[in-house]
């Protein structure tokens, strides 16, 4: 079974950590496109990376604004080392896209 990390082991593992909200039960970061065409890119590009990883985050769209929020499931909602490396990919889209 998956173990949860400690927000220290967290903001350690995590590029870019100052972007996200690193709590013991969830990540969350925030993006902003310059429009909805952009942002759904993004998503789309997310979506490829998190079947690569057989791990889905939440993701919510509104227009040129994109949260997703990761946590496993599995680890009784806990972030744990598979959150950090889609999290890590997820940054590399990002900063790609911007």
């Amino acid at each position: 079974m998956l173990k949860g990390l400690t927000k220290k082991e967290i903001a350690d593992q995590l590029h870019d950590s100052e972007k996200w909200i690193i709590k013991t039960q969830e990540l969350q970061r925030v993006w902003i496109f310059n429009n909805f065409q952009e942002a759904m890119s993004f998503i789309l590009r997310v979506a490829f990376l998190a079947e690569q990883h057989n791990h889905h985050p939440v993701i919510k769209n509104v227009y040129n604004r994109v949260e997703i929020q990761l946590n496993t499931h599995d680890a009784d909602n806990q972030v744990t080392e598979l959150d950090i490396a889609l999290a890590n990919g997820i940054n590399q889209i990002g900063s790609e896209s911007e």
